[in-house]
């Protein structure tokens, strides 16, 4: 475990006689390579690098050492090549965590390297802020099987002697958490030093042999890549890889590297050779919905429970045409069922628009899978999508179509199952039922009477609406005096639908009814739905007309003499009454 540890040192020694080729040194002491320049000598890098303006860095036939936090940036007109060469990180991670799995198969475990009799002092130095507490250790010795709780932020287990190699320590959290290991120290049991062939000094627990756990720990260095990274026959220990370009790497170790993050539109190929081990999470390449991973028959990964590539989606959206739309998710990886709704503006990032994974090309080593790729196929479906339009006692059901497949697009409208209503016509009739008024000649109606007006409304939507329309004179902008107050009707899919009422005015004059289609509050935006007006042809209201001839007073004059005749003829009994007293 100590030989590549010591192969830097050596490295570091020797290349601190040597210089860097240099092309150019920027202002803030980094790298800046803008034409082609190759690298064939042992050299220590300390400063950042960046080859950017369409320069090409090939790093050839040499061992690379790199300090800690240094970026090898390469910009999208640019190329990193890397050929029979290796790249070591100085500090790279080094601590432990394991899976958070019970079963005594998928136990996180240490392999310490103890093939002697001697009783051993194995002290274990949990990450950081966590602690041992609640731990179980699983281990042999002499006696057999032992189960031991551990506690604090460190522990030493006592074990009377080795096996005929060595000693697995397998850990256990506390209801299965995953337990974390950042050093480990072996020596003799009662004895002060580290003097003996197997004993060591405090080391990284990701130097030490190790199962069903993961590198946890930052990289030494980072290579960013916008353009073409390319790698053949050569090592990479301990830096992380980012890509927005394209990567292509064949016959080469990646240890501690993974996972290679790839944004949404890059591109990887992996070809035979390449050899994965140590990734820093439970896979070793990570990409967006878009990133094209080919990853050939003689690529390994680490294998073991790292599957070899996840495939992510953050911040994806379901629009919705109203505010608090409720829907439920069924088919996600994290979640056998999620439930949320919309807000005010109609929004509804799922889960928060945190990250989530969409694929899993699982493990090699896989055997709780049938298929090899794991994608998801969820389904949306609305659970409440109610307006004005479509109350419960309406008989129609919900909008939004009920459900539909949950792609991967950032943003997804739900525009399917909503109605869409528009105005087709709106006139005044005559009593024959035809349009009163034509272009400039307009048809006469008396103040004090009604008229018959006809709103011919069509809905282009895929779901019925239970709408109501209302009206306003249009000259003085005023609440129109219509019968009923709020004409409505109920109005399929597909369907034209005729609201007939009346109209009467008070004011004499040329004047139009504007009416509106009433759109439900809910809405996000008033005329998602459709809507907005129509005026109906002008009419000009007169006062009406007084009764020709002396026609109209006859009926008075009837009326005034029969009055006459009833009133004498009391008079005149109330006379007879008063004679014969």
């Amino acid at each position: 475990m100590w030989s590549r540890f010591s192969t830097i040192v050596c490295m570091v020694m020797a290349a601190s006689l040597t210089t860097i080729p240099m092309n150019v040194i920027g202002q803030n002491g980094e790298i800046i390579i803008e034409s082609d320049l190759t690298w064939t000598e042992d050299t220590t890098i300390s400063q950042n690098i960046r080859v950017v303006n369409g320069g090409s860095l090939t790093l050839s036939n040499a061992e690379f050492v790199i300090e800690q936090g240094v970026e090898i940036f390469v910009d999208k007109e640019s190329n990193l090549i890397v050929n029979n060469s290796g790249i070591d990180s100085l500090e790279p991670p080094g601590g432990l965590v394991g899976f958070g799995y019970c079963d005594e198969a998928n136990r996180s475990g240490v392999w310490i390297d103890w093939p002697i009799s001697d009783a051993v002092s194995i002290t274990l130095v949990p990450i950081s802020p966590s602690s041992f507490d609640f731990v179980t250790a699983y281990f042999y010795e002499s006696q057999g099987n032992i189960s031991e709780e551990m506690a604090g932020d460190q522990y030493t287990i006592e074990i009377d002697g080795g096996g005929s190699e060595g000693i697995w320590i397998d850990l256990v959290g506390p209801n299965c958490s995953p337990p974390s290991i950042s050093t480990i120290s072996v020596k003799r049991s009662n004895v002060g030093g580290f003097d003996c062939q197997y004993c060591l000094m405090p080391t990284n627990a990701a130097d030490y042999v190790h199962r069903n756990m993961m590198v946890h720990g930052s990289h030494g260095f980072t290579i960013t890549s916008e353009g073409i990274f390319m790698a053949n026959n050569s090592q990479i220990f301990g830096g992380g890889v980012v890509s927005a370009g394209m990567i292509s790497i064949f016959n080469s170790d990646l240890d501690r590297v993974g996972p290679i993050i790839l944004n949404n539109d890059s591109d990887i190929y992996l070809g035979d050779g390449v050899l994965f081990s140590n990734s820093t999470d439970d896979h070793d390449v990570r990409g967006g919905v878009a990133s094209e991973i080919n990853w050939s028959e003689g690529a390994m990964g680490t294998g073991g429970l790292t599957d070899m590539w996840e495939k992510r989606l953050s911040g994806q959206s379901l629009t919705f045409d109203a505010s608090f739309v409720t829907y439920e998710i069924i088919g996600m990886h994290k979640f056998p069922k999620y439930t949320n709704f919309s807000n005010e503006d109609g929004v509804s990032f799922i889960d928060g628009g945190r990250e989530r994974v969409v694929e899993i090309a699982w493990s090699k080593d896989n055997t709780w899978e049938e298929e090899m790729i794991w994608r998801e196929d969820a389904i949306v479906f609305i659970t409440d999508f109610r307006t004005a339009w479509n109350p419960e006692d309406s008989g129609i059901g919900d909008y939004g179509g009920g459900q539909l497949e949950l792609d991967w697009n950032q943003n997804i409208p739900i525009s399917n199952g909503v109605p869409r209503v528009e105005w087709s016509s709106l006139m005044v009739l005559d009593e024959d039922g035809n349009q009163l008024s034509y272009a400039d000649i307009y048809g006469m109606a008396s103040i004090g009477d009604s008229v018959n007006v006809e709103a011919v409304l069509s809905n282009t939507g895929t779901a019925a609406a239970s709408m109501a329309i209302n009206c306003e004179e249009g000259n003085a902008g005023v609440t129109a005096q219509i019968s009923p107050s709020f004409p409505n009707t109920v109005i399929g899919p597909g369907e034209q639908q005729t609201i007939a009422f009346k109209w009467r005015s008070s004011v004499i004059g040329i004047d139009t009814l504007k009416c509106s289609i009433l759109t439900p509050i809910q809405l996000v935006d008033e005329f998602a739905f459709g809507g907005g007006d129509a005026t109906t042809n002008p009419v000009s209201w007169v006062e009406q007309d007084p009764i020709s001839d002396g026609a109209g007073m006859i009926p008075g004059l009837i009326a005034l003499l029969i009055g006459a005749a009833i009133g004498g003829y009391v008079l005149f009994s109330i006379y007879n009454n008063d004679e014969q007293e």
